[in-house]
């Protein structure tokens, strides 16, 4: 099961953590789709193994529909920035823009968090935490 990229058309490659290094590889799979949410809803279903962000992937590891899996070759696959104009530093709107961003995504996230917490047996999904 894959993902595909409505903006490009591309794959999506699944990176591993291999000796310290960053492998990345495009698997060959029998189904595709270009919906994040249908990628967790089809290895729910008994679609195989694929790779999910793990905000979408939660609620289906936290009820044990899905069970992560390769976890120890994990890569952080991106991380959420805000960046602005040195001039603004001291504005108070991005102060308090940069607060709230810090209460809706704790560092780890809720959905991460519960991840770290899943069992580590069985099939499921090589979630990522990308975030789209």
């Amino acid at each position: 099961m894959n993902f595909r990229f409505q903006s490009t058309g591309q794959a999506q490659r699944w990176p591993f953590r291999i000796g310290g290094r960053t492998v990345e590889i495009t698997p060959e799979a029998g189904i595709v789709t270009d919906f994040s949410d249908a990628v967790a809803e089809i290895l729910a279903a008994d679609g195989g193994i694929g790779s999910s962000p793990t905000y979408i992937a939660a609620p289906y590891v936290e009820r044990g529909a899905l069970v992560p899996i390769l976890r120890e070759f994990a890569v952080e696959r991106s991380v959420v920035t805000a960046p602005w104009p040195e001039s603004r530093r001291g504005n108070p709107n991005v102060k308090a823009f940069l607060a709230f961003l810090e209460e809706v995504f704790p560092s780890p996230t809720p959905w991460d968090a519960l991840f770290a917490m899943a069992p580590r047996s069985g099939s499921g999904v090589l979630a990522d935490a990308r975030r789209e």
